[in-house]
């Protein structure tokens, strides 16, 4: 569910008042244990310029959350320490995904880069860092969400100083390899421990608490492909193309090393 105007292509989501106005929709969604799927940004300028978008609509996850209990509720790329917060604050009906982009951009790093440039915007250094810690946290309500957004690269570079890019962040061709990267950036700044990055935790938040909560069947733990990571001098390219060239697609973070990633098996 998108508020209207929020972000790229939501123009016609759903306004202020959506929790009266959709409130059977929800009640349906809650009988027949559908999932909703919400971008957290509040639509228009928010009550205070002291709080972001998201921030501003976190009392309606609240409100939503306590006239629907048993509503699974997902609140999408969470991009602030108190939006982690009211996830907590709820209970087991509603998640949060944390996105790789968020783990590793800040506010400045958007307004700058049109290439990092999204929505949610990345919000200041000590909410990505909460981010962080939740991505190892073993908490099940945060899982993984790519959120991952490919724009043409002619739309993402900024020509003239007044010319609008659209929101969106491409990390999905090295998705999992990003949020390990930024993982070992955290551990270069001090905010995390090199023992809180586990193999367990890793796949716990890039993919079992998201399968658990959608109520897909745990897969067996033997004979299943695995990713394998393995370090080989391997860089994240500036763009990708497409087979007949026509299309290009700028990427995230480029130039910055990662793990190669190959399935086993």
């Amino acid at each position: 569910m998108y508020p209207q105007g929020v972000t790229t292509n939501s123009e016609s989501g759903v306004s202020a008042d959506f929790l009266k106005a959709y409130s059977p929709v929800f009640a349906a969604m809650e009988q027949h244990d559908l999932v909703l799927n919400l971008h957290g940004e509040w639509p228009g300028r928010p009550p205070s310029d002291d709080i972001s978008l998201e921030e501003a609509f976190l009392p309606e996850l609240k409100k939503l959350h306590e006239k629907f209990p048993r509503l699974r509720c997902v609140l999408e790329h969470c991009s602030t320490a108190a939006a982690l917060d009211a996830v907590r604050a709820c209970g087991p009906s509603v998640a949060g995904t944390i996105t790789a982009h968020h783990l590793y951009l800040t506010g400045d790093d958007s307004q700058t880069d049109p290439l990092a440039f999204c929505k949610p915007i990345p919000k200041k250094p000590s909410d990505r860092d909460a981010l962080v810690k939740a991505v190892c946290s073993g908490d099940p309500k945060f899982f993984f969400g790519s959120d991952s957004a490919p724009h043409p690269l002619v739309s993402k570079i900024k020509t003239h100083s007044d010319q609008a890019v659209p929101a969106g962040v491409f990390t999905q061709p090295f998705a999992s390899q990003l949020v390990i990267l930024a993982l070992e950036e955290a551990i270069g700044r001090g905010v995390l421990e090199v023992d809180e990055v586990t193999q367990d935790r890793l796949e716990q938040f890039l993919s079992r608490s998201g399968r658990r909560f959608y109520k897909l069947p745990d897969p067996a733990t033997e004979g299943q492909p695995k990713i394998v990571l393995e370090r080989k001098g391997e860089t994240i390219p500036t763009s990708i193309k497409s087979a007949d060239s026509t299309l290009e697609i700028g990427l995230s973070k480029s130039m910055a090393p990662v793990f190669s990633l190959s399935w086993l098996t």
